[in-house]
């Protein structure tokens, strides 16, 4: 079961600070409300090496306001190892708020940090993290479904122009050559396409 949804899981958060301290007023809250904290770093280090390197849960952040460099880390940690990323800032800027969430933040806080809050705060941060990652699965899913029918197409194309034969018949033999073979179409018709490439590459 994956940490995010499991209840009895024990959250593990990555907690990052303008000026990280044993006396903390976040980091006593989170431990409070019993999250296990398995690093606190400076906002200064390279945040996402250190993600890759720790089995965190939710990355949360509290700073004055988030630097370029972090928004190049979050950003980082976005493509590479994504993961729930909580914001809390200071300071109240639009644009700012709209850099972070580009760079991947589920949840950008403005404000003075609650504990009765806290906890409502990272279930949102999570959820919205969940949501993106479908969505983005989705999009990946279709565009990965329009390239393989493009490819698909491709191959049809060479088969009838070389077997003078029609679009369905075309297909049909494709079909049968990627269930023969234990192929998917668009692998059967990649190979397809690869081998009229090489030919047409020897007659020249």
């Amino acid at each position: 079961m994956d940490a995010l949804t499991n209840t009895d899981h024990k959250l593990a958060v990555l907690l990052i600070e303008d000026n990280p301290s044993e006396y903390s007023e976040l980091k006593n809250y989170l431990t409070h409300l019993n999250f296990n904290i398995v690093l606190h770093i400076n906002t200064d280090q390279i945040i996402s090496t250190v993600c890759k390197n720790t089995l965190a849960d939710i990355v949360i952040i509290n700073t004055d306001t988030p630097s370029a460099r972090t928004l190049q880390e979050l950003t980082d940690i976005d493509n590479k190892c994504p993961l729930p990323v909580l914001v809390f800032a200071k300071q109240d800027a639009r644009e700012m708020i709209q850099s972070t969430l580009k760079a991947g933040v589920s949840a950008y806080i403005v404000g003075e940090i609650k504990e009765s809050r806290l906890r409502c705060l990272i279930e949102v941060a999570i959820e919205r993290f969940k949501q993106r990652q479908s969505l983005l699965s989705e999009l990946k899913k279709t565009k990965t479904q329009l390239a393989d029918r493009k490819i698909v197409e491709k191959a049809k194309g060479y088969i009838m122009q070389e077997k003078q034969i029609t679009e369905q018949q075309a297909f049909k033999l494709l079909r049968n050559m990627a269930m023969n073979n234990g192929q998917s179409l668009a692998t059967v018709s990649k190979n397809i396409i690869e081998v009229y490439h090489m030919l047409e590459h020897d007659i020249k």
